[in-house]
């Protein structure tokens, strides 16, 4: 969707609530006429399991984010307006993504969260990530509320029973309603035989049918908090999730997003939307108020970075991390490779870091052909020594190798559907794909060539490895559970990393050729 589409969206529908930010003079709310309140909201999402500080690309070589800075920042906030009670949100996808966190199931991330003291956060699709029992054990270890307002039972309208769709949470005499979601995309985003067993329905209506029922329990304020996301760009906000709280047409009060690692500051109709980019790296920050007349207004107080090294760390939290990061430090420490520069995550295009992923995957199965997707590949490398714990972050999600044999037909399909937004969602090894992004669907893919220089041929036969997400249909790719046979590599695709960078020689042979030939007509 285009951002003058978005906007117009979301414009349209402004006329249900007007832009004033008050609540209808039908809301039912815990206080009466003369009554007023105050809530200052503190907001995270995707932290990602990052219990540690890290340097990150853009941080001048200065530590950012950890849960011990994250609790230090959270007790400053709340001693600065101890009239006004904090509340601590996220917006998922809060396990995922980390050695420290990984290797427990999430157990050392939710005992860190505890200790911030949460209060409420939004179920994530990488929740899912260990399996439901695991996600069922989590959620029972939790002192916060975890929510999933729009997750059902297959073919049912109930709820798993370790989920809940909202939860009402009072501070210092104030009751705030927390409805939360996740993003409706996340069969095609997860392991599929993860989430089988569920449906993954509209936020909208998930709000409509939750809000009121949070109000006639008696709260002062609504906030919506979501796994879904969006995108600002020069003052210009669009995404699934403005499209979501623009179509609810219940009366919400602030409004909590996540999925998308990115900054929103924005409103819809006069609330506050608000995201804070990813990995703790960032906090959002925020305040609903209702005056002695009844009329709510909430406002952002912006985004705020947790500079590790700006604020003394919480000892409490710095105790909970130590104890699980000292059983990991050999491993996490471990070199692995030195790299000659930085490798850029890539999120669309063809970069050496997901060449090199490919190429890994490529040798580790003893296939003609390897297909990495993008967004498996979770953060850039860094110039110097790589540790066993970047690669860990590069490729957290443990996912196995299987090798396919599939029709050039099947894979010329795959590499059009890699295409499908203009830019390329795969990583390839063994091939170089040329190709046209203005040409009409089904017509991209113009040709594709073995590293022998012979043409892949619609009638040929290949062996292709991709992870086990790809093999069952994640991210809309239908070709691979279609394939002739399929065969467990036996290893996952971390394994197959390590093992590659080890055995290249020094200085690192970084490969730097387009396996992506841009070939517009005409050129």
């Amino acid at each position: 969707m285009g951002r003058r589409r978005a906007a117009g969206l979301l414009l349209a529908f402004a006329g249900l609530w007007g832009l004033s930010g008050c609540a209808p003079d039908d809301a039912s709310t815990a206080a009466t006429a003369g009554d007023d309140a105050c809530a200052r909201m503190f907001s995270t999402n995707d932290t990602h399991g990052r219990l540690l500080p890290a340097e990150q690309s853009w941080s001048d070589g200065r530590p950012v984010g950890g849960s011990a800075a994250l609790a230090a920042y959270v007790a400053r906030e709340r001693a600065a307006e101890p009239e006004c009670p904090l509340f601590i949100v996220s917006g998922g996808d809060f396990m995922q993504g980390t050695l420290i966190s990984n290797l427990t199931d999430g157990r050392s991330t939710i005992e860190a969260m505890n200790g911030i003291g949460y209060d409420a956060v939004a179920i994530g699709n990488h929740e899912f990530d260990w399996g439901v029992d695991v996600l069922a054990d989590r959620v029972a270890e939790a002192d916060f509320a975890m929510l999933g307002a729009n997750i059902f039972l297959r073919g049912t309208d109930r709820h798993p029973d370790w989920v809940r769709p909202w939860t009402i949470v009072e501070r210092d005499g104030v009751r705030i309603g927390f409805v939360g979601m996740i993003t409706p995309s996340t069969p095609t985003i997860t392991r599929a035989v993860n989430v089988v067993d569920f449906e993954f329905g509209s936020i909208a209506e998930a709000l409509d049918r939750y809000i009121p029922v949070v109000r006639e329990e008696g709260v002062d304020f609504v906030v919506a908090v979501m796994h879904e996301g969006a995108f600002c760009e020069d003052d210009v906000c669009e995404g699934r999730a403005l499209e979501a709280l623009a179509a609810t047409t219940q009366r919400f009060d602030y409004a909590v997003t996540g999925h998308t690692h990115s900054r929103v500051e924005t409103e819809v109709r006069g609330v506050p939307v608000i995201q804070s980019f990813s990995n703790t790296t960032a906090y959002g920050l925020g305040r609903i108020d209702r005056d002695a007349d009844g009329t709510v207004s909430a406002r952002r107080l912006g985004i705020h970075r947790v500079w590790a090294d700006e604020i003394a760390p919480d000892p409490g939290l710095e105790e909970i991390v130590a104890s699980y990061s000292a059983e990991l430090s050999d491993l996490m420490d471990r070199i692995v490779v030195t790299l000659p520069e930085e490798l850029r995550a890539p999120r669309g295009g063809d970069f050496p870091l997901g060449r090199i992923v490919a190429d890994a995957q490529r040798e580790a199965s003893d296939a003609d052909i390897a297909l990495m997707n993008n967004g498996g590949i979770r953060r850039p490398l860094p110039a110097g020594p790589v540790t066993y714990s970047d690669l860990f972050e590069l490729q957290p999600f443990g996912n196995m190798l299987i090798r396919h044999t599939m029709s050039g037909a099947q894979l010329l399909q795959t590499l059009e559907h890699s295409i499908r937004d203009g830019e390329t969602d795969l990583h390839v090894s063994g091939i170089t794909v040329r190709y046209d992004p203005a040409a009409a669907e089904g017509e991209r893919i113009l040709e594709v060539t073995l590293d022998d220089g012979s043409p892949v041929r619609p009638e040929g036969r290949y062996e292709v490895t991709v992870n086990d997400f790809l093999s069952t249909g994640g991210g809309g790719y239908t070709t691979f559970p279609e394939a002739e046979a399929t065969v467990a590599a036996g290893l996952a695709d971390l394994e197959a990393l390590v093992a590659h960078l080890e055995a290249q020689p020094q200085p690192f042979p970084v490969p730097r050729d387009p396996r992506w030939i841009e070939s517009p007509a005409g050129r």
